[in-house]
């Protein structure tokens, strides 16, 4: 057998048949390290006290079965898919951007004793939660982009364009201001449903209303 110096890495051709097992003490004849020799014990010979040989891994492509961690690490993903959800509907789910405007109009119309731009539509809920009201901007703009006129609205009233033309405006302002004092009833905004609104504009303005916008400015949940 070859038995190589761990020092110099001299090389020795020694018979089998001299070696002491289990340790042999060694010096090499070139640089005089002293080291131990161990031989290798066969896996039938392990006496009590000694180090077994290392289990083979096992073959590639062979499945293991999933222990604890697995399983706990599943539990967490779907504990935290529910969290996940949880906060989306009741907060994510519940934010402004689930409301919109539907089927907004705007026209100059006539009326008893003049001329109001008349605006109407719906608001939708499309969130998780209910809104306390909802209030709206509206603006006028004339040709040049200009802005003409300005009004804030309280969403739940509709002003129908046939029923404002057989009005006058002092009716017109007092049938606006009575709804504000109606019951808190009349103003929420239902999850998953739509109210409408108006925005009366008296002819007022300096010049010819061309476009208009409208802007949700306020919906508090309920």
């Amino acid at each position: 057998m070859i038995i190589t110096c761990p020092a110099c890495k001299r090389k020795y051709r020694i018979d089998e048949r001299r070696l002491k097992p289990p340790y042999q003490k060694m010096r090499c004849s070139l640089c005089g390290h002293v080291f131990t020799y161990e031989q290798p014990v066969p896996e039938d010979e392990v006496l009590p006290g000694m180090t077994p040989p290392r289990k083979a891994r096992p073959a590639a492509g062979k499945k293991r079965k999933a222990g604890p961690l697995f399983a706990g690490i599943a539990a967490l993903l779907v504990i935290l898919a529910g969290l996940a959800y949880l906060y989306w509907a009741n907060y994510m789910g519940a934010s402004d951007k689930w409301l919109s405007l539907r089927n907004v109009e705007g026209q100059e119309t006539v009326i008893a004793d003049g001329k109001v731009f008349l605006i109407k539509g719906v608001i939708y809920n499309g969130s998780t939660k209910t809104r306390k009201y909802a209030i709206l901007k509206a603006r006028l703009f004339d040709e040049g982009g200009k802005v003409i006129s300005e009004r804030f609205a309280l969403a739940g009233l509709a002003l129908p364009p046939d029923e404002v033309r057989n009005m006058s405006a002092p009716e017109i302002d007092k049938k606006v201001a009575d709804f504000r004092l109606s019951s808190l009833s009349a103003f929420v905004l239902y999850k998953s449903k739509a109210i409408p609104f108006s925005v009366v504009f008296p002819g007022t303005y300096t010049s010819k209303p061309k476009e208009f916008t409208v802007e949700i400015m306020e919906a508090p949940l309920l």
